[in-house]
């Protein structure tokens, strides 16, 4: 092999080297915006606004009424899903990245809007087949030391920031909220929402 091919070779081989450390250095940056362009963490925003509570019903109980919603931990059971979670406090995203939690303005189960926002595809995905909920599905809450039964009502898409369905409502209710579609195209997520009535 002559020098002049030998000095070729060398080139070749050094350049390959280079390109092979530069993607060395490059691919976990890779990596990270291939997994969330993959699996995009959907957005869930505290309302800007704190709802002002409505008057409760008449059929309320005075202990009822007095009631206001506590910053404790409960239990979602939806059998229809066969899902099972522990519901923590708040909405933030640091809170759901431990699992579904209370939205902070949340009425008292037996009197107003309990609400709970998760992800579907993220962090576990634990609203991820929340769109195949139908009407009369039970939903099962866990809270406070009771059992509360509701009956969905409705499954319907939102904007992302209409807030109104986290307000109190006219008879006791759970509200639960999730981003849509599991994978946007325009990277825009809209609301899922569930909501049910007590049984």
């Amino acid at each position: 092999m002559n020098g002049g091919r030998r000095n070729f070779y060398l080139k070749i081989l050094g350049s390959i080297l280079v390109l092979g450390g530069l993607f060395l250095l490059a691919f976990p940056y890779a990596q990270s915006a291939y997994d969330q362009w993959a699996h995009p963490t959907a957005e869930v925003e505290p309302a800007e606004e704190t709802p002002v509570p409505k008057e409760p019903t008449a059929a309320t109980s005075p202990e009822d009424q007095s009631r206001d919603f506590l910053p404790i931990s409960g239990r979602l059971v939806i059998p229809s899903l066969e899902l099972d979670l522990e519901v923590g406090y708040g909405v933030e995203e640091e809170d759901l990245k431990e699992g579904p939690g209370f939205y902070p303005q949340s009425g008292y189960p037996s009197t107003g809007n309990v609400s709970i926002a998760g992800h579907r595809n993220a962090y576990g995905n634990p609203f991820w087949h929340l769109n195949e909920l139908k009407p009369g599905d039970e939903i099962e809450l866990y809270y406070d030391d009771e059992h509360y039964i509701y009956s969905v009502d409705e499954v319907y898409v939102t904007h992302s920031r209409d807030w109104s369905v986290v307000d109190p409502t006219s008879e006791p209710a759970i509200t639960l909220t999730t981003c849509h579609p599991l994978h946007p195209v325009n990277g825009q997520y809209d609301r899922l929402i569930v909501r049910g009535y007590l049984q």
